[in-house]
């Protein structure tokens, strides 16, 4: 019987593709890299467990020199095999080497675990107040303009919008939906990186430290 990628399967790679997985082209079909740092070993032998039989080999611990300061930095990786079901989604997710939102993006990006599993990927808490981002500034504004239509149809996250954060634009999930978009993806989110998990009405904000000035003598 030939292989094919589960519903749950599916859903796991469309939030990660959103988020930091890439697709490889081999020489006849295209394959998935899940990479992620020392920190996320734990998600990355989660999203194994999930796709492990796509895969030939468990993740291993790779080193990257980072050029600018001559620093070694450790992270974890897996590949799957090259397979059809991999070639579809480069064509559905990307220009050439360059990752897109595709058109249609209202009819995958469907379900909650997917919204978790690109949260996790690409998301943070706001550490001030009760809203969250979605590190989205690799894609176009009107293409981060397609994902919150998506956000707002598909999960009634109605009050999501584009924030601007300095070094570009931010899909931004506000206090007044933020209780929902935590109830989507709460069950979801892996142990070690519940500290994403944003503030909500019910939650006891941290306090904000003052800033003390001064004065000149």
């Amino acid at each position: 019987m030939p292989l094919r990628l589960s519903k749950k399967q599916r859903d796991i790679l469309i939030g990660t593709i959103l988020g930091d997985a890439s697709i490889e082209s081999c020489k006849k079909e295209d394959r998935i890299q899940i990479n992620h740092s020392d920190k996320q070993k734990e998600y990355v032998f989660w999203k194994y467990q999930h796709l492990k039989e796509w895969t030939l080999s468990p993740p291993r611990r790779i080193g990257y020199k980072d050029k600018r300061i001559g620093k070694i930095n450790w992270g974890w990786r897996f590949r799957t095999f090259s397979h059809p079901e991999f070639t579809q989604y480069k064509k559905i997710f990307y220009s050439g080497r360059k990752k897109i939102i595709p058109s249609n993006i209202k009819d995958l990006l469907v379900s909650p675990l997917s919204l978790a599993v690109w949260y996790m990927d690409d998301g943070k808490k706001r550490p001030d107040c009760r809203g969250a981002y979605l590190d989205t500034i690799c894609f176009s504004k009107e293409e981060q303009t397609r994902l919150i239509d998506c956000l707002r149809n598909n999960f009634q996250l109605v009050n999501t919008k584009l924030h601007w954060n300095g070094d570009g634009y931010h899909i931004y999930i506000p206090y007044i939906s933020i209780d929902r978009f935590k109830e989507l993806i709460k069950d979801f989110v892996i142990p070690s990186l519940a500290y994403k998990l944003p503030y909500t009405r019910n939650d006891f904000l941290p306090k904000r430290q003052k800033m003390v000035v001064q004065n000149p003598s």
